[in-house]
């Protein structure tokens, strides 16, 4: 029986269960899945998969919650630091630039302008297509006022679209199929 990646067993997915921001990693994961496809249940793995405490740049004071990919490119991440005894929360998600400059009536430049507690840059990801927005995001009080009033309803399905279209990722061996099992039935639950 092959070896199965820690960011795909049950292990890691029971551990983050425990974590204290287990269901904030969950909305926001099935909040991007809502975006990004009509269907997500039938296109897990296939169009996209979700990892389960990778170790993705992990180090003494960092350690990535999840990674959901969609096809080649990651686009939505979650990640603690810790320093001493104080410990921040920053989210990363990635979206269509054009769609997204369209969608506000601003550029990104003025968008960082308009919300400065959130970062935006232009990715430079080839899968992307040179239309890729990021956005990190920490987990306090001003930050989440900003982001949820950014309007990123109409940004998320062009990059998703555009990424399905270039076939499956390499990230299959990552899959955490019982966090997106989770994350699923939460959809549902909430529909």
């Amino acid at each position: 029986m092959p070896d199965i990646n820690p960011a795909a067993s049950e292990e890691n997915f029971e551990r983050l269960k425990q974590d204290p921001d287990f269901e904030v990693a969950v909305a926001l994961v099935a909040d991007y899945l809502d975006g990004a496809f009509s269907d997500p249940d039938r296109s897990e793995k296939e169009e996209w998969t979700l990892s389960c405490l990778p170790s993705t740049n992990k180090t003494s004071g960092r350690e990535r919650l999840f990674t959901l990919n969609v096809g080649p490119m990651q686009v939505l991440y979650m990640e603690r630091f810790t320093e001493n005894a104080e410990s921040e929360v920053l989210f990363t998600l990635y979206v269509s630039a054009s769609a997204l400059e369209q969608e506000a009536g601003s550029s990104l430049e003025e968008l960082a302008e308009r919300y400065p507690s959130l970062e935006f840059q232009r990715t430079s990801l080839s899968s992307a297509d040179g239309d890729g927005a990021v956005i990190h995001c920490l987990w306090d009080g001003e930050s989440l006022e900003q982001f949820v009033d950014l309007p990123l309803e109409g940004s998320i399905r062009p990059l998703a679209d555009r990424l399905v279209g270039k076939g499956r990722g390499p990230y299959g061996q990552y899959h955490n199929r019982r966090f997106a099992q989770h994350v699923l039935d939460t959809m549902k639950e909430a529909a």
